[in-house]
């Protein structure tokens, strides 16, 4: 990793002194950046950082494998925000009217459709909270922050007055962080990311080292990037050693097929071809059948019987007709009662 230690320690200075952190990815990240940020998320969380994880938009099936998706929001709130926001697509006039009502010691919001617009489903609801305070926020895998997408777009102001810690591999990267751990030398940034952990000496628990071994196997599309350095796979053995466990990881980057084996055909050497068997199927059996006994001339000349009697053939005419009662079906008479 090309970052001096001064930034290692200003990374890890500007954490500890943070009380609310905000980790953001880009809209639609790849596997590796989803990664990279549920593990940042994991170890912080489990320092007593109030932490919370962000995407402009919700997670797909592919990252279900990974621990922490659940913990995804869709907007920068504050984890210790205590104002509940219910949210759901909006159609302009689909609305007729919004109250509520307790009933039970239940509270509840009563959202009427207008007549012609179709009904709201729970399924469309999404769960969040405001009023809280951000103390820091870091990106992880973003180039510039109009990837943010709305996370930039509506709160402007935060991405000014906070401090920002970026990390990316990147080589487009805007470098708009207060601390930049930016190096496009590093093949993905679940490898940063595990660097950038250790070299601060925070704990790698299973869990983390799980969604880094993932992140780090899409990333590098299975190792097979010409990026891949030693440094990758002494990553890997780091993580292995943590307990991490290896999950099939099926995307864009990495896609898992099954292809059977075929064994290459053998290519002549100096110019000979290779032998090629002249037997037929006939002589290959007759060669793998066992000696025949030996057999002598017959000293003594036997009488040669009639050919039909030879042949085990009865010498009578034979007749061409067949039996009327031929293709009948016989019914055939025990003599003895059982």
């Amino acid at each position: 990793m090309n970052t001096s230690l001064e930034q290692i320690h200003q990374v890890q200075a500007t954490i500890d002194q943070a009380e609310e952190i905000v980790i953001a990815i880009s809209k639609n990240p790849s596997f590796d950046a989803m990664a990279a940020a549920l593990s940042i998320y994991l170890t912080l969380s489990s320092q007593g950082k109030r932490v919370s994880v962000v995407c402009p938009n919700p997670p797909t099936v592919e990252f279900s494998h990974l621990v922490g998706t659940d913990k995804l929001g869709n907007a920068i709130n504050g984890a210790s925000g205590r104002n509940l926001i219910i949210s759901f697509p909006y159609q302009e006039g689909s609305i007729e009217k919004v109250s509520y009502n307790i009933e039970n010691n239940a509270f509840n919001l009563v959202i009427e459709p207008r007549e012609n617009f179709p009904r709201i489903t729970p399924e469309m609801m999404n769960y969040s909270y405001s009023g809280g305070k951000t103390d820091l926020i870091i990106t992880v895998g973003v180039a510039q922050l109009t990837n943010l997408d709305t996370l930039y777009s509506r709160n402007e102001s935060l991405f000014t007055e906070k401090p920002i810690v970026n990390i990316d591999i990147s080589s487009q990267n805007q470098q708009y962080g207060k601390i930049n751990i930016v190096d496009s030398t590093t093949t993905t940034l679940s490898e940063l990311v595990t660097t950038l952990l250790t070299q601060m000496d925070l704990p790698i628990d299973q869990d983390t080292a799980t969604n880094l071994l993932a992140g780090i196997t899409a990333g590098s599309n299975s190792f097979s990037l010409d990026s891949a350095q030693a440094s990758t796979f002494e990553t890997v053995a780091f993580l292995l050693r943590k307990g991490a466990k290896r999950i099939i990881v099926t995307t864009q980057e990495s896609t898992s097929t099954s292809i059977p084996f075929t064994r290459p055909p053998v290519k002549p050497q100096g110019g000979i071809k290779p032998i090629q068997s002249q037997f037929t199927k006939q002589q290959f059996q007759q060669r793998n059948l066992p000696p025949r006994p030996k057999q002598y001339p017959q000293t003594q000349q036997q009488p040669q019987q009639p050919k039909n009697e030879q042949q085990g053939i009865s010498s009578k005419p034979q007749n061409n007709e067949t039996p009327p009662d031929w293709l009948k079906p016989k019914i055939y008479k025990s003599s003895t009662l059982l």
